[in-house]
């Protein structure tokens, strides 16, 4: 009871103290949509959670390499790249750490990219050329999304054709003898659109047996009849190959960083996939949307240091209908979501190892969630949202080798309850209490030694999340947002080093604050800044009261945009990242893995059609790893880019 009390308590706070701000009229401009939060178009300040938009102009002028560095600088989002190359990365929100990316889930255009294993999103498939904004949703998605998003949600959205003909290319250069050359067209001729894009990617990477070569191709036809019905047809084709150059030890680490001890592990990567999308307005009696998607991924992985070498197989097959109802009651609107997810994956591992000859494994899951969510306005500026689901999942196991075959079932409820105060045009305070669930992927309850075996004793992951927060305006120069979470898990999912074996553990708590400020100090100069903490412990068990691992209290952001005039902007900015504790040191016996800072600045040039910039990352060359783990009760370290230099030049029209 007592946290409840502090939770109502600082909810009271915020909404009494907003009061005065009730006299102000003044109006500030925000992103004025989003999609993510309700899986239909919804005004950010209406939505019960914390939520950000990267746009497509915050894109174009920080004139990054890879999307996820579009995601570091954003509140409470850690992202760790392994390598430096932007394959091996993991993204974690609300403090998860290694199990980070299992814990947080991936959308493109609103399609699942999380696989069933272990292996995570391969970020380097979505084109940053290619996006349109990125939404993200800080807190559980379980009702709307179901497995995987506890942590949060990123909702990659691509873009669209906007002009009658369009074409644009551009050129990247970089250190480390990083190159990219990528270009598309689209066209609108009456309700019929389309676009076509591709690019290549290659980079010898910081480390040796780093490098990284990539290259896509994809498009989109959007047909649109009569405003009624829409049609839209989506595919890529993704191929890569890079080296896989591992951790290092402490006293190599401080003596050649950028070594490796594994020169000749690598692997190569072929994914692709097609969704077809329909959107049917039924006028007074709703909308019908729905998605049937295919996708098929291949990856080939050489571990020579191991004398190992397999091949993965993966395909799946998605189908996501809902069916949206918006009706006004009295004088107040209410939106009611009917919704079904289901996913049909096969898996197919064939390996081949000196010591334990040739084998296969096959997984197969299915999974159906039926959910519903309902935005009620109970008054002209409260805002209610009730929501549920439930979710059912069947994996079938089996092994060449043991001729085993066996089968695992599972089944989770979510719920939602949030509420919306909207005191003025720009600002909100909101309250949510939502539960969670995450399934094991795979890899982790399929149980190696003594026997291969499923393990029945381990449990889905089910957590209480509370959440409240405000966003708002000051003036229309200024705009703020704070967000207070407290998580409780039971049976959180974590790999045990002592046993070598993946297990629930009981009890663990994540306490923090998000805090954002965004700042137009004069028409041709604009600050921002943000800051997380987040206090994550376990709760019971062998290893109560310790810190989870590879977790950071810590984290901020500040950045500066300067335009210059004539076409040229300058922008700076900064994330700060303290110190954590090694990945797998739930004993916390372990030094903890140093903090990090890293400055980085652009300057572009823009007219008409053509753009030019040059960037500086890590300009105070600081050496530092971003991952750190423990292997048989060592530390190992994946150093970071020292300072590099990136610079290109686009034209389009």
């Amino acid at each position: 009871m007592g946290r409840i009390k502090i939770f109502f308590i600082i909810v009271c706070q915020v909404l009494f103290t907003s009061f005065p701000l009730l006299a102000q009229e003044k109006e500030v401009t925000l992103e004025p949509v989003v999609v993510t939060a309700t899986r239909d178009i919804q005004e950010i300040r209406k939505v019960p959670a914390n939520v950000t938009v990267i746009t497509r102009e915050q894109i174009e002028q920080t004139n990054v390499k890879t999307t996820i560095d579009l995601l570091r600088n954003e509140a409470g989002v850690m992202v760790k790249d392994w390598t430096g190359s932007g394959k091996n990365v993991t993204v974690d929100i609300r403090g998860f750490g290694e199990t980070g990316p299992l814990n947080t889930l991936v959308l493109v255009d609103g399609r699942r990219v999380n696989e069933i294993d272990l292996s995570g999103v391969d970020w380097t498939q979505i084109p940053i050329n290619q996006i349109e904004r990125i939404e993200i949703l800080r807190g559980p998605g379980s009702v709307l999304y179901g497995d995987n998003a506890v942590g949060g949600v990123i909702n990659i959205i691509t873009k669209k054709p906007e002009k009658p003909i369009s074409v644009k290319g551009e050129i990247t250069r970089g250190s480390y003898l990083y190159h990219k050359e990528s270009g598309g067209a689209s066209g609108i001729w009456g309700p019929f659109s389309a676009m076509v894009h591709g690019d290549y990617s290659s980079t010898e990477g910081y480390r040796e047996n780093s490098f990284m070569r990539y290259k896509d191709i994809g498009g989109k036809i959007l047909l649109d009849i009569n405003k009624m019905v829409e049609f839209a047809l989506s595919g890529n084709l993704h191929r890569d190959d890079y080296g896989m150059p591992g951790a290092l030890p402490e006293s190599l680490y401080k003596k050649d960083r950028r070594t490796t001890l594994f020169p000749d592990d690598r692997a190569e990567t072929e994914d692709g996939f097609i969704t077809l999308g329909t959107k049917v307005n039924l006028r007074e009696i709703g909308r019908i949307e729905g998605d049937l998607s295919y996708r098929h991924r291949e990856v080939y992985s050489i571990f020579r240091s191991f004398f190992y070498e397999d091949k993965k197989n993966l395909t799946t097959w998605g189908f996501t209908p809902k069916y949206i109802f918006e009706k006004t009651i009295g004088e107040y609107s209410n939106k009611l979501t009917l919704g079904m997810d289901y996913y049909d994956s096969d898996s197919k591992v064939d390996s081949e190892s000196t010591f334990f000859g040739t084998d296969r494994i096959g997984v197969k899951k299915r999974s159906i969630g039926l959910y519903l969510y309902d935005e009620l306005s109970l008054f002209e500026s409260l805002l209610l949202s009730l929501g549920g689901r439930w979710e059912w999942a069947t994996y079938d196991v089996s092994q060449a080798s043991s001729g085993l075959d066996d089968r695992k079932r599972e089944s989770e409820p979510a719920w939602h309850v949030g509420v919306t105060y909207l005191f003025r045009k720009g600002s909100s305070a909101f309250l949510n209490i939502k539960r969670s669930f995450r399934f094991p992927v795979t890899d982790e309850f399929i149980q190696y030694f003594p026997n291969f075996q499923v393990n029945s004793s381990i449990k889905p992951q089910t957590g209480y999340h509370y959440e409240t927060g405000i966003r708002h305006s000051f003036d229309e120069r200024m705009e703020g947002t704070f967000t207070f979470f407290w998580v409780d898990l039971r049976n959180e999912l974590f790999y045990n080093p002592m046993t070598y074996s993946n297990e629930n553990y009981p009890k663990t708590r994540r306490q923090g604050v998000e805090v954002g400020l965004k700042l137009k100090a004069f028409p041709w100069l604009n600050f921002y800044g943000n800051y997380c903490y987040l206090r994550p412990t376990l709760r019971g068990g062998p290893f109560s009261r310790n810190e989870i691992p590879g977790v950071s209290r810590h984290k901020g952001s500040i950045g500066t945009e300067i335009h210059l005039g004539h076409g040229f902007l300058f922008n700076a900015r900064t994330t700060i990242t303290g110190s954590q504790r090694f990945i797998s040191d739930w004993e916390n016996r372990f030094e903890r893995l140093d903090g990090y800072y890293s400055l980085d600045a652009n300057l572009s040039y823009s007219w008409k059609g053509l753009k030019a910039f040059i960037g500086i990352n890590n300009i105070t060359n600081r050496k530092y790893a971003e991952y750190g783990v423990l292997y048989g009760g060592f530390p190992y370290y994946y150093p970071s880019p020292e300072r590099n230099f990136i610079a290109g030049v686009s034209y389009s029209f």
